[in-house]
C-alpha cells in the first residue's frame, strides 16, 4: 500500500514538475472564432512655452496651463477561421470596428463627429503553411501593389506581436522582444522602437501567466520638427496553451514629451493605459 501511495505522489510531482516547462508558439487555429474587446485611455499635461502671443490666445480660449487631454476609446474586432485545406492553409477574415471614441480638453467635452465610431473595416486573408497571414482583400475588394503590401504587413504584424522563444520556457524565465518600427507621416517617417520583458510567473488551469516590462522611445517629425517621447511601464499577459494565442493583456505606460512646433516649446506627460481581451471558440 505505502508503495502506491509513493508511486502516485511520485507520479503527481512528475506532472506538476513538467507543466513548469512549455514551449509557446503564438497562431491562429482553423475554424476558430476569435473576438476581440479593446479599451485605450490616454491622459496627458501639457505646458506650452515661447511665442506668448500663441500662450495668450490660448487663454482666451480657455486653455489654461498645463492643458489636460483625456481621451479614451473603444473598439471591437472578430477575426473567423475557416477550414483547412489538404496543403494546411485556410481562409481568414477580420472585421474591426471603433465601438467609441471621446475626449476632454480642460474638462470641456472635445465634439467628435458621430460617424467616426460607425465605419467598419473588413479585411480578408489567408494563413499560410508556414503560419503567416496574407492579405486577399479590403472590405470585398481586389488589393493590388502597394496597398496589398502595406496589409499583408499589417496581417502579419499582427501575429508578430509577440515572438516566444523557440525552446521550452521554466517559470522565473524571461524573453525580450524589440520591435523598431517607422510609419509614414506628412512625407516624414515617425520612427519608434519599443521593447517589452516578458517573464513567465505562472502556468496554471491552463493558462500561462506572464508579467511585462516595458519601454518605449519615438520621435514623431511636425513641421519640420521633431517631438521625442521616451518612457515606460508594466503589464500582464494571460496565454491560453489550448488555443495557443493570448486571451487578456494589460499595459500601462507613462511617458514624458518635448519638442519645439513652430514658435512654441511643447513639454508634458502622458499615461497609457490599454486592454485587450480575446474571447475564442
Amino acid at each position: 500500500m505505502k508503495k502506491i501511495i509513493f508511486l502516485i505522489l511520485l507520479l503527481f510531482v512528475f506532472k506538476a514538475e513538467a507543466q513548469k516547462s512549455v514551449t509557446f508558439k503564438m497562431k491562429y487555429l482553423p475554424n476558430h472564432n476569435y473576438q476581440a474587446a479593446v479599451n485605450m485611455d490616454i491622459k496627458c499635461n501639457i505646458t506650452i512655452s515661447g511665442d506668448e502671443q500663441v500662450i495668450e490666445k490660448l487663454k482666451s480660449q480657455g486653455m489654461t496651463q498645463p492643458i489636460s487631454l483625456n481621451m479614451n476609446m473603444k473598439m471591437n474586432g472578430d477575426t473567423k477561421t475557416g477550414v483547412a485545406g489538404a496543403n494546411n492553409t485556410f481562409p481568414l477574415a477580420m472585421t474591426f470596428k471603433l465601438d467609441q471614441i471621446e475626449g476632454t480638453l480642460n474638462g470641456n467635452p472635445i465634439p467628435i463627429p458621430g460617424n467616426v465610431s460607425s465605419k467598419v473595416t473588413r479585411l480578408y486573408g489567408h494563413v499560410g503553411q508556414d503560419g503567416k497571414l496574407k492579405a486577399d482583400s479590403i472590405s470585398g475588394g481586389t488589393m493590388k501593389d502597394t496597398s496589398e503590401q502595406k496589409i499583408s504587413q499589417l496581417m502579419n504584424s499582427i501575429q508578430k506581436k509577440i515572438q516566444f522563444p523557440d525552446h521550452p520556457m521554466h517559470i522565473g524565465d524571461t524573453f525580450t522582444q524589440e520591435m523598431p518600427f517607422n510609419i509614414p507621416l506628412g512625407g516624414n517617417n515617425m520612427n519608434a522602437t519599443a521593447k517589452a520583458v516578458y517573464k513567465l510567473v505562472k502556468i496554471a488551469d491552463g493558462n500561462a501567466y506572464f508579467d511585462i516590462q516595458q519601454s518605449m522611445d519615438m520621435s514623431i517629425p511636425v513641421k519640420n520638427e521633431i517631438v521625442t517621447l521616451k518612457g515606460d511601464g508594466n503589464g500582464k499577459m494571460v496565454f491560453s496553451l489550448k488555443d495557443s494565442f493570448p486571451t487578456d493583456f494589460t499595459s500601462n505606460i507613462n511617458l514624458k514629451f518635448n519638442g519645439k512646433i513652430t514658435t512654441v516649446q511643447v513639454d508634458g506627460t502622458a499615461a497609457i493605459s490599454m486592454e485587450y481581451k480575446y474571447t475564442i471558440n
